[in-house]
């Protein structure tokens, strides 16, 4: 079994208008909300093998503050910088995940909305009781698969999403 931990970035801003949308960084909130990822990532013991993050400006930071949060005397995930997490952000990541996931037992994708709800729902045979993927959400599928190229739709059940406390 293999498990796929998605993760939106946290909340952007958007008081800069000239900015364009791949260097829009961090609002305050999701500052607070990207240490929040990496406490729950370390206090569940869902600490992934390899992580692949998008370029943008707002999910570098996101992934930088959660891992200042996970546990520092633990294995450290291999990390992949993909500008297509952010080029994919429209439709889904299935053959991104199964392009990167060689060898990771379990693997994290820090992305983008519409991609990264849509991933949960077409991965997740219980995905309708998903809703909503709000920024810095995190969902935690383990999929009926012994290798990432196996990936096929409803192949995972969803065993965990958490939204980020208010605030």
């Amino acid at each position: 079994m293999l498990r796929l931990i998605l993760v939106r970035h946290a909340k952007s801003a958007w008081d800069d208008p000239g900015l364009s949308d791949f260097d829009r960084p961090l609002a305050l909130r999701g500052i607070a909300a990207a240490a929040w990822i990496g406490e729950t990532l370390t206090r569940h013991g869902w600490l992934p093998d390899r992580i692949v993050c998008s370029t943008s400006r707002r999910t570098r930071e996101t992934l930088e503050l959660a891992m200042t949060r996970l546990p520092a005397n633990g294995p450290r995930p291999d990390v992949v910088w993909s500008d297509a997490v952010y080029d994919r952000r429209d439709h889904d990541y299935l053959g991104l995940i199964a392009e990167q996931g060689s060898g990771a037992k379990s693997l994290m994708l820090l992305g983008h909305n519409s991609a990264t709800e849509q991933t949960a729902l077409t991965f997740s045979a219980d995905g309708a009781a998903l809703g909503n993927f709000p920024t810095a959400g995190i969902a935690v599928i383990d999929c009926e698969i012994s290798d990432w190229m196996e990936l096929a739709p409803r192949c995972g059940r969803l065993v965990h999403f958490l939204r980020p406390p208010k605030g």
